[in-house]
């Protein structure tokens, strides 16, 4: 239950079993109707041609060799049995297309039971149709490769059992439409309608043995594309199917000709197939909106862990998280570097003496007169309190005298303003080349002696 899909794929592996029982069970019924002799079970009930013995024999190989098949992996046992049984299935298939190529009889479509010669939709008694044949060879052959994947993704097993079904619904719609020519190859035997139903659903249960594999997994998976997949494959498979019946049932009836019945069948299937299309299209847009909800949740979660709240600037780990990067990109550019370490003065004196509300509008002074003075590709960041860092690339030492400069003239206009405090701030640089690099819990800790050095040298000299 590991797996998401397990309710799908569970079903999945019922509807298999269910395949395998229910082939088992048809093909023994219609081998019952040729030992009592009787038509209409030799046809499976459905009042059609009937079903070969040697393709209701080869029906309960397929339908036992999948049974044995069926778990991920088999037992070793289970497995080669189920492979003999896939063997013989494929070997039926073969010997009965060599017979159909070069026009010989080796004695076994009357090995069991004799039809009688001359029988209709016939080409030899007890012979099944080529097509027939073909597929069992198809589907003995994908039950011998069920397992194995020469590519990640690809299962010929799938492909093989692919053409089962393409058979099968071509038989079927041709007994659907009355179209001879899709269910009987020139004068050869017919496929009955039996036949073509449990070839349907047996290769549609080999197709999907391996569920989480190939085309299969393309299918059952729990991304938006398989759920498409799930949704529109049976529209887009049955609405042909409808329209050309719908269209043959027109023309016996005399509504409509061979020319507007075939206008109506192209208009049906591009009006239905469009329907398609935009429902497609719509449920991908609301899942895009719903993707992009999340990545825009995510990025402010994101932004909200790295920044700060009071001030906007980059938090502790935001700074850290960036400044390694702006390291590396130093020396790796031979790039000088600038750390500023910045401490607001008398903060404690402002929250006690004005209130706290007046230290966090300090502090947002703070943050504003270091935005202006450096440039915004440059990191600033609150570290916490009342310390602030800064990391700047390519700013050289005279470029630090224009910066100080600025910084005491940001400084002196914020304190022009009407209101109750002075704003000061101490500040350590630390100045270095990337022919000496250093972590930047380092520079932050040079930085943070030279801020406390200029800070003693502001108190004695107010103390004076």
């Amino acid at each position: 239950m590991t797996d998401p899909r397990w309710r799908r794929l569970a079903r999945l592996r019922l509807y298999c079993n269910a395949a395998c029982i229910g082939t088992i069970a048809v093909a023994c019924v219609v081998l019952c109707g040729w030992i009592l002799g009787i038509g209409s079970i030799k046809s499976g009930f459905l009042n059609s041609v009937t079903v070969k013995a040697n393709t209701a024999i080869g029906m309960i190989l397929l339908g036992t060799s999948l049974w044995l098949l069926l778990p991920d992996p088999p037992r070793r046992a289970r497995r080669y049995v189920g492979l003999i049984l896939a063997a013989l299935a494929a070997s039926i298939g073969t010997v009965t297309v060599i017979e159909y190529i070069f026009g010989v009889n080796l004695g076994i479509d009357q090995l069991f039971f004799r039809e009688d010669v001359g029988t209709l939709t016939t080409y030899a008694p007890g012979r099944m149709s080529p097509i027939t044949a073909i597929t069992f060879m198809a589907l003995g052959l994908a039950l011998l490769l069920l397992d194995w994947e020469p590519r990640p993704g690809r299962r010929p097993a799938q492909m093989l059992s692919l053409w089962g079904a393409l058979v099968a619904v071509m038989s079927l719609s041709g007994y659907i439409n009355n179209a001879t020519a899709i269910y009987r190859v020139f004068s050869y035997t017919q496929i009955a309608v039996c036949t073509a139903m449990v070839l349907l659903v047996m290769s549609m249960a080999i197709f999907f043995a391996r569920p989480r594999a190939g085309i299969a997994g393309d299918i059952t998976g729990r991304y938006v594309g398989s759920a498409m997949a799930r949704k529109f494959l049976p529209a887009v498979i049955v609405v042909p199917l409808f329209a050309a019946w719908l269209r043959m049932r027109g023309q016996r009836a005399g509504w409509f000709g061979t020319e507007l019945g075939l206008s109506l069948n192209v208009a049906l299937n591009v009006v239905s197939l469009s329907i398609l299309v935009w429902l497609n299209a719509r449920q991908l847009n609301r899942s895009e909106e719903a993707l992009e909800e999340v990545r825009e949740a995510k990025n402010v979660l994101y932004d909200s862990s790295l920044k700060d709240e009071l001030t906007s600037l980059y938090n502790r780990r935001g700074f850290l998280t960036f400044a390694e990067e702006h390291i590396k990109l130093a020396c790796s550019g031979r790039r000088e570097l600038l750390v500023v370490f910045a401490d607001v003065d008398g903060l404690k004196a402002i929250n006690d003496g004005y209130g706290h509300l007046e230290g966090d509008r300090a502090l947002k002074k703070a943050a504003e007169v270091l935005l202006a003075v450096f440039r915004d590709t440059d990191l600033v960041a609150r570290l916490g309190g009342d310390e602030f860092a800064v990391l700047a690339l390519d700013c050289s030492r005279a470029g630090l005298v224009r910066i100080n400069a600025h910084f005491e003239k940001l400084l002196r206009a914020v304190n022009n303003l009407d209101q109750p405090w002075k704003l000061s701030i101490s500040v350590g640089t630390v100045h270095v080349d990337s022919e000496h690099p250093l972590s930047i819990n380092d520079l932050l800790t040079e930085a943070d002696k030279v801020m406390y050095e200029r800070k003693r040298s502001k108190v004695l000299a107010a103390a004076r």
